[in-house]
């Protein structure tokens, strides 16, 4: 999916009407994100869609010239390029670490501003540690999207008073349609009975997909025919598929890469582990919850408050491949047990929609329009 950009800034935008006919004025503002696959991009998807519905009249930049990579020259086009769109916004609102560096050189503090930060901020070199904290001298407010988020951007020197916690969420209303199970197994050639265990997210250290590849060994004992899919990229990469070369079932360890239709590998999996060593948001588990696959998770603060153990899911120690093998076993020998739980967790995720997060994002940006 291609992100939308900006083709010329609105001034005063009109979109729904009122009872009485009236046309209800939407202001409109400006977000700014690098090229993203993430949480982020969908997390950005959420307000596109959903601050229509408050008044706002969000235009979409910088996925067509923030680079992945700092650099002078591209960085100094970019500033260029985002003070001339920023033209005729009254505040723009931007996410992630690259745009918040593209932001606060074009912007300082002359401008009104929202900064929000979406992953784990776990760099130790003080150089990166000092950028952050230069960043977060310049906008209005700085919004982290989970508390752990935040304790990362307190542990890199960014004052605890500047931050406030947003919690992402997802859209519910793309899991309201599920693909069908059988005709999606028949797609990726896997047989009705085969079991399958999914990892979703980024190929990063934290993610502790190399404690489910290590699991697997003692599940295989199990169920020898079973398969694992790893939905992803990433730094990680090349260590996974090292450790997969040393599997006792290589051939049952199966990458996807990044797959924008992540609801068809959720709908064709038996149970979606996350064995995070650490976790910002917990996509993928909110994701998988929403969609009714069982979900097993690391004992860590960020998934903990999102999986009550044996009630929305499974929840395992952390760096134990022993114990998240042997909860894997028993949801899929006990698939009444893994039925209970998927049904608990689908009648909860009402309260990971992404609208919330739009609610809570919006008293933001009054504070902004009325500080002028």
């Amino acid at each position: 999916m291609s992100a939308p950009t900006l083709l010329e800034a609105p001034s005063l935008l009109t979109e729904p009407k009122y009872q009485d006919g009236r046309e209800r004025p939407l202001t409109p503002m400006l977000i700014v994100v690098r090229p993203s696959s993430s949480g982020m991009l969908r997390h950005v998807q959420g307000l596109i869609k959903y601050l229509p519905e408050h008044g706002f009249a969000p235009t979409l930049t910088g996925p067509d010239f923030i680079r992945d990579r700092p650099g002078i020259l591209a960085d100094s086009r970019a500033v260029k390029t985002l003070r001339q769109q920023a033209s005729g916004f009254p505040f723009v609102h931007c996410h992630g670490v690259r745009a918040g560096w593209v932001c606060a050189l074009a912007f300082r503090d002359r401008y009104p501003w929202v900064w929000t930060v979406h992953h784990l901020l776990l760099h130790r070199s003080a150089l990166v540690r000092a950028l952050w904290r230069w960043i977060a001298r310049y906008p209005r407010f700085v919004l982290a999207v989970s508390e752990s988020v935040r304790e990362g951007l307190i542990r890199g020197g960014i004052p605890a008073e500047r931050i406030e916690v947003v919690p992402g969420g997802i859209d519910l209303e793309r899991f309201e349609r599920l693909p069908n199970r059988e005709a999606m197994r028949q797609q990726f050639y896997v047989p009705p009975d085969r079991p399958v265990v999914l990892c979703v997210g980024r190929f990063v250290r934290h993610k502790g997909f190399d404690i489910a590849i290590r699991a697997m060994n003692r599940v295989w004992q199990t169920f020898p025919e079973a398969d694992i899919w790893l939905a992803g990229d990433g730094p990680d990469n090349a260590r996974l598929v090292n450790l997969t070369l040393h599997s006792h079932y290589p051939h049952h360890i199966r990458f996807f890469g990044y797959w924008s239709a992540v609801e068809e590998l959720y709908v064709s999996a038996d149970v979606l582990v996350a064995p995070a060593r650490d976790a910002g948001l917990g996509l993928a588990v909110m994701e998988a919850m929403a969609c009714g696959l069982p979900v097993i998770a690391s004992q860590i603060p960020q998934l903990q408050r999102l999986v009550e153990h044996e009630k929305t899911g499974l929840l395992v120690p952390v760096e134990d491949p022993d114990a998240l093998a042997d909860a894997i076993i028993r949801l899929l020998k006990d698939k009444a047990l893994a039925q209970r739980l998927a049904e608990n967790a689908r009648q909860s995720a009402d309260r990971f929609h992404i609208r919330h997060t739009v609610e809570q994002t919006v008293p933001f940006y009054r504070q902004l329009i009325a500080r002028g």
